[in-house]
C-alpha cells in the first residue's frame, strides 16, 4: 500500500466531546509543573544564613540553575511559594536535580508547607559527584518535626529544601528541574461545554454596549466601595470604551467627586446583563500593571440583585466565583477563589498560579462550572478545583444563575498604590460562555467500527493508521483541546508524527471512507 505523510499539525482550542470517549474522571493525566530557573519567578527565599542565586549550569553552558550555599549553620535552607500548588492526591512523587561538587555524602529534606494539612517532609541521601536525580516519595513521608509516618495528601503551596539539615555543614550546591504534580495531575474537566451560547467579541468602537453591559457606578457604602478601595467607578469613556476589537477598562489617578465622596482614582466596573447556570466562561485579557491595581474577572449570584434581577439574598450567601484576581504588588500571580457563607473574606477556598507577563501579553482565564465542581484554568490548564464534600446552602449556592463582572479596583484596606502610578488598563479581547454539553465525559461510550487500525499503541514517535480511505484525523487531549488536525488525500494507509505531543491518553476522530470513527489513543509510555 502507498504511505502518505500528512502536513504539520494545526493547533487550536476547541471542544470535541465525541472524541474523548472513555476518558476516566478524576484520573491522573501526567500533568506536572516544573521549576527550571529559566524564569525570574523561580526564586527561592533563604533562611538560617544560607544564600541563593540563579547561575549558569556548571556542566552545561546556556542552562540556568539555582545555587544554594550553606554557610555552616545547623538549620539553613530555602523556600518558595510555588508557581502552582503541589497536589498529592494521585501522584505522590517530587523529583529534582542536584549538583554535588564532590563525592561526599549529604542529605536533602523536601518539606511541603502552607496547606490545610500538617506540614510533611521526605529526606533523601546523595553522594555521587555531579548532577543526579533525587526522588521524594510523599506516600512515605513523615509529619514535619517528628518521626511519625504519613501517606501525604492534599494541596501545598510552599516548598522548603534543606541540605544537611540539623548538621553544621557548609557547602555549595546547584539545583534544577524541580518537577511536582499539580491539579492537572488529578483533575480533568468533568463536563465539557461545547456550545457557544453568549459572547461579546467587542467588534465595534465607542462606549460599551448597554445591551450587554451595565456600568455600575453607585458606591454601596457611605464612604465608597468595599475593601477600603480608593477608586470611583464611572460610566465615562475615559474609563471604559471599545476600540480595535478590544474592551478597555482604564484605571486613572485623578481627583473625582461623585455622590458626595471624593476619591483620587477612577475606573470602571461592568456587569453583564446576561446570566447563566453551569457552563464554561473564557475571557482573553491583558492585565494592568502597577502596585495597587486590582483587576478582576468574576461572577456573583443574581440573588444579590442587579439592574436586571431583584435582590433576594445578600453576599456571601449568593455565592461568588472569582475567575481571575491579580494584585499588582504580587505581579504575575493569578488567583482563583470561591466565596460562600461557609468561607468568605479571607477564604480558604482558593488557588493560585504564576504566569509570567500577564500585564504585557494576553492569556485566557476560564472557569468550568458544573453541577459537581468548579474548575479554574489559565490558558486551558487547571490550577484549582472547588468540590466541597458536603453541598448545602453554606457551601454550594451554585445551582442558581450568576452574572459576570469586569473591573479594576485601586488599592484597599491592606495595600496602597504606587505613588508613581498614573494610568493603566485591562484589555479584553472577548468574553465567551459555553453550555449545553451533550454529556459528561464518563457518559460517552466509544463507537466501534470495522476496518480501522491504529498502531502501535502506545505510539512513540509515529502513528500508523490503516483503513478504507483516510481523509481527516483529529486528536484532542484530556481537557478537550484540539491538539492535532490533519487532512489526508484518501489513501488507505497514512503515517503521522506524534513526537511533539506529550505522553498521555488522547481521543481521536478519523474520517475513514466517508464515515467518522472515534476512540482512544495512548501516546508515550
Amino acid at each position: 500500500m502507498p504511505t502518505t505523510t500528512l502536513s504539520s499539525a494545526v493547533f487550536k482550542r476547541f471542544f470535541l466531546l465525541w472524541i474523548i470517549a472513555g476518558f476516566s474522571l478524576g484520573t491522573a493525566n501526567a500533568q506536572t509543573s516544573e521549576v527550571d530557573f529559566e524564569s525570574i519567578y523561580h526564586e527561592f527565599t533563604t533562611f538560617g544564613g544560607s544564600t541563593f542565586q540563579r547561575i549558569q549550569d556548571p556542566a552545561q553552558a546556556g542552562n540556568t540553575v539555582g545555587e544554594l550555599v550553606n554557610a555552616g549553620g545547623v538549620w539553613e535552607g530555602i523556600y518558595m511559594d510555588l508557581p502552582s500548588k503541589v497536589l498529592l492526591d494521585s501522584i505522590k512523587v517530587i523529583q529534582l536535580q542536584v549538583w554535588n561538587p564532590g563525592g561526599t555524602s549529604h542529605s536533602m529534606i523536601c518539606k511541603l508547607e502552607d496547606g490545610q494539612q500538617q506540614d510533611v517532609e521526605v529526606q533523601v541521601n546523595f553522594q555521587s559527584a555531579g548532577w543526579q536525580t533525587l526522588t521524594f516519595d510523599f506516600s512515605q513521608a513523615r509529619i514535619s518535626g517528628s518521626a511519625t509516618p504519613i501517606n501525604a495528601a492534599g494541596a501545598y503551596q510552599r516548598m522548603a529544601l534543606f541540605i544537611d539539615g540539623g548538621s553544621a555543614v557548609a557547602g555549595t550546591y546547584a539545583i534544577d528541574d524541580i518537577i511536582y504534580p499539580d491539579f492537572s495531575s488529578v483533575y480533568v474537566l468533568d463536563v465539557l461545554y461545547d456550545q457557544l451560547v453568549w459572547s461579546d467579541e467587542f467588534n465595534y468602537n465607542g462606549p460599551v454596549d448597554p445591551q450587554d453591559w451595565f456600568q455600575e457606578v453607585v458606591p454601596p457604602n457611605s464612604w465608597g466601595w468595599h475593601n477600603g478601595e480608593f477608586q470611583h467607578y464611572t460610566n465615562r469613556t475615559d474609563n471604559s470604551f471599545v476600540s480595535n476589537g478590544m474592551l478597555n477598562i482604564v484605571a486613572k489617578r485623578e481627583t473625582y467627586t461623585a455622590y458626595g465622596i471624593t476619591k483620587n482614582f477612577t475606573s470602571a466596573r461592568l456587569n453583564s446583563n446576561y446570566s447563566f447556570t453551569y457552563g464554561r466562561i473564557d475571557v482573553r485579557a491583558k492585565l494592568p500593571f502597577g502596585d495597587g491595581t486590582w483587576p478582576a474577572i468574576w461572577m456573583l449570584g443574581t440573588s444579590i440583585g442587579n439592574n436586571v434581577h431583584p435582590f433576594s439574598m445578600p453576599w456571601p450567601d449568593c455565592g461568588e466565583i472569582d475567575i481571575m484576581e491579580h494584585w499588582g504588588y504580587e505581579q504575575d500571580r493569578i488567583h482563583g477563589s470561591i466565596h460562600t457563607l461557609s468561607s468568605h473574606g479571607s477564604t480558604v477556598n482558593t488557588g493560585s498560579t504564576i504566569q509570567p507577563h500577564v500585564s504585557d501579553s494576553f492569556h485566557v482565564y476560564s472557569v468550568n462550572w458544573s453541577p459537581d465542581r468548579i474548575s479554574f484554568l489559565l490558558d486551558d490548564k487547571i490550577f484549582y478545583v472547588y468540590r466541597p464534600n458536603v453541598k448545602n446552602a453554606a457551601t454550594w449556592p451554585f445551582d442558581d444563575p450568576q452574572f459576570i463582572i469586569l473591573n479594576i479596583a485601586m488599592g484597599g484596606a491592606w495595600f496602597d498604590v504606587d505613588p508613581a502610578f498614573t494610568q493603566s488598563d485591562m484589555q479584553i479581547d472577548y468574553v465567551r460562555v459555553y453550555q449545553d454539553s451533550a454529556a459528561t465525559v464518563g457518559q460517552i461510550e466509544p463507537v466501534q467500527h470495522a476496518r480501522l487500525r491504529l498502531f502501535p499503541q502506545p505510539a512513540q514517535n509515529e502513528l500508523y493508521i490503516e483503513g478504507i480511505s483516510i481523509q481527516q484525523l483529529q486528536l484532542v487531549d484530556a481537557l478537550g483541546r484540539l491538539v492535532m488536525q490533519e487532512v489526508g488525500s484518501g489513501e488507505p494507509s497514512i503515517r503521522v508524527s506524534v513526537s511533539e505531543l506529550p505522553a498521555g491518553l488522547y481521543g481521536y476522530r478519523i474520517l475513514n471512507g466517508g464515515e467518522w470513527q472515534s476512540g482512544k489513543l495512548l501516546i508515550g509510555q
